[in-house]
């Protein structure tokens, strides 16, 4: 196979990890704002926020953090893009 098939292929898993990733998040993070009952609740992933829940009546209201869920985004592809780089040259030694 291409190195830039690879390597696109690389880059894909790498953001769907990161959608993954975040949808878990979310999912614990709706999961304890309703067992703590708190008025706001902020989602965190390695320290960075993407997503923020507020009380409104009973239910929660989530808002996303866009640019920090892109910046997520990049961070997992730029990691899954060193990973098919480090396993490509492994392979050639």
């Amino acid at each position: 196979m291409k190195k830039s098939v690879k390597r696109i292929i690389a880059v894909t898993i790498g953001f769907a990890f990161a959608m993954l990733l975040m949808s878990v998040f979310i999912y614990i993070g709706y999961t304890n704002a309703y067992s703590s009952g708190v008025e706001t609740f902020n989602v965190n992933v390695l320290g960075i926020p993407i997503y923020d829940l507020t009380k409104v009546g009973s239910k929660y209201v989530g808002e996303s953090k866009g640019i920090y869920m892109g910046l997520l985004c990049g961070i997992c592809m730029l990691v899954a893009f060193a990973v098919e780089i480090v396993i490509e040259k492994v392979k050639k030694k």
